[in-house]
């Protein structure tokens, strides 16, 4: 998945990555940071960033994932902004009560069985088992990329989504088919 965010390392912008879209961020080395008036917002609090420095009072480890940038603001002046990697973002949710924030609890005890379930599948395969699975895949791939006809395709989709299940691989992003390589980079 692509994420759309444009600024320079001096000013804020807004952030959009599937559900997750933050009024204010700012990539540092490559990785969005946000401010907490941005995650308040996106949990949806009445006063997000006086909730949001409640749950940062009550659990200061999450400070470890800030870190503070010089920025400029609309009235031209230079003001101190604290910022949180995407793991501080995600100690903040985890934190909150909100709607929002229980959605993505569960998400992340989705994904966190998913991938040990996967781990525990992959144990129990051969090498032999899994690079022929891995070649059955891309050759499943290919075939995709190239039917016409809608049941073939249904076929060999729910195919490949089976077998990457099976080895415990990522779900393929089936958009990216028939794509050539230089189209890929992040749109900005």
């Amino acid at each position: 998945m692509t994420y759309l965010q444009s600024n320079t390392h001096d000013s804020l912008a807004a952030f959009q990555w599937g559900d997750i879209a933050l009024s204010q961020t700012v990539t540092l080395e490559g990785v969005p940071h946000t401010t907490r008036l941005a995650v308040g917002e996106w949990l949806e609090y009445a006063v997000p960033q006086k909730a949001v420095d409640k749950i940062i009072e009550r659990n200061p480890h999450i400070e470890n994932y800030s870190v503070t940038v010089n920025m400029t603001a609309t009235d031209g002046k230079n003001y101190l902004t604290k910022v949180y990697h995407p793991i501080g973002f995600l100690l903040i949710v985890m934190e909150s009560s909100q709607a929002k924030a229980k959605a993505m609890k569960e998400a992340v005890a989705h994904f966190v069985f998913h991938y040990s379930e996967a781990t525990r599948k992959r144990a129990d395969m051969t090498t032999s088992q899994i690079l022929a699975i891995s070649k059955t895949i891309v050759s499943i791939a290919s075939q995709l990329a190239n039917t016409k006809n809608a049941m073939v395709y249904k076929v060999l989709e729910a195919r490949l989504l089976h077998l990457s299940d099976l080895i415990g691989d990522m779900q393929p992003d089936l958009s990216l088919l028939t794509k050539k390589p230089d189209q890929l980079a992040l749109e900005v």
